[in-house]
């Protein structure tokens, strides 16, 4: 059966009414829009002249394309971002009217002596199609230059250091690494199968063991592990979380830039969360790999299944491995 194409690359989607988060990067990284400052109650961005003509030029993009409205709008040292919405269906796509918008920026910027292109590359777009996106996006939005200022004042924190080494394996890591020399933790693991009933008694029998100064480590993966994390996330708990190719690859584009998301950000400017992405070689060391075929060969011998090994490569695998995983790290404390 054929698969319906996604609704935003139907033919003529990006003119029809929409809202879009766009992302317009300077070029290098440059801080050439403004300078990150604090004014004693909350982190702002100075702008430079060259700030103000993103501003001015949004006016004028508002003025020649009056189905869009301009819903939230940052202007940041180094990028800036626009929600738009477009209220009704254009002649031009957004893309062909933010294509022009920059090309307005650009124009400006040689007139003030700047001779290569300001931007890097094409911007991204991010298209908003479900209920709350719109309202976290603007909060995201606006809350750039406060993240900003925290990364700044914090930046061992939201650093990568791809290798950090506990209990002989290797790791990729960010946040805070001390969280692995705290002797009381606690492994949380929930079976896919688990009921509300028993995912609320694990949750406070965690709160009531994070209350006492325990550090918590999990690989978040099942309902029940997500839940519980996220209690104790919201709680400010401190989190140990084991990670599936959660990072950029080394020497990619996006390694310099990158930063825990959403509601992991906090957590980790307060020094309360460290992740972790065991290596390959962590995955598939002898330990771990018969520590997560003992537990593949009793889950199947439980529902009464004969057991074969299955691929060190396949994600059930790698899930059950980082179990493996998070169990030594917290066990190493008992031995």
């Amino acid at each position: 059966m054929e698969k319906e194409p996604f609704e935003w690359q139907a033919p003529g989607a990006w003119r029809k009414p929409c809202i879009v988060h766009v992302t317009m990067v300077a070029k290098n990284r440059q801080h050439l829009f403004g300078t990150l400052a604090f004014d004693g109650t909350k982190a702002v961005v100075e702008k430079t002249p060259l700030g103000w003509v993103l501003i001015a030029q949004q006016k004028k993009m508002l003025a020649l394309c009056p189905e869009i409205k301009i819903l939230a709008d940052k202007v940041m040292p180094d990028h800036h971002h626009i929600v738009i919405q477009v209220t009704q269906t254009m002649k031009r796509s957004i893309k062909e009217v933010v294509r022009g918008y920059m090309q307005g920026c650009k124009a400006e910027a040689r007139k003030m002596g700047f001779e290569q292109n300001i931007y890097d590359d094409v911007p991204f777009y991010r298209s908003l199609c479900h209920k709350g996106q719109l309202e976290a996006m603007i909060k995201y939005v606006f809350a750039n230059a406060d993240r900003a200022w925290k990364r700044k004042q914090n930046p061992d924190l939201f650093r990568l250091h791809r290798r950090t080494e506990v209990c002989g394996l290797t790791f990729t890591s960010l946040g805070n690494i001390f969280l692995l020399d705290w002797p009381d933790c606690q492994m949380i693991e929930t079976s896919r199968n688990a009921t509300d009933e028993q995912i609320q008694q694990q949750l406070q029998t965690a709160l009531q063991a994070a209350q006492c100064g325990v550090v918590t480590y999990t690989a978040a993966i099942s309902n029940g592990e997500r839940t519980i994390t996220k209690a104790l996330r919201e709680q400010g708990f401190p989190l140990v979380i084991l990670l599936n190719d959660g990072f950029p690859k080394e020497g990619s584009p996006h390694e310099k830039y990158y930063k825990p998301g959403g509601v992991y950000f906090e957590a980790c400017s307060n020094g309360k969360l460290l992740l972790l992405e065991p290596s390959e070689q962590a995955i598939t060391a002898p330990t771990i790999r018969a520590a997560a075929e003992n537990t593949l060969r009793k889950k199947a011998e439980a529902k009464h299944f004969s057991y074969s090994p299955i691929p060190v490569s396949s994600q059930r695998y790698k899930f059950v491995a980082l179990n493996e995983i998070a169990r030594m790290l917290c066990g190493r404390f008992s031995d």
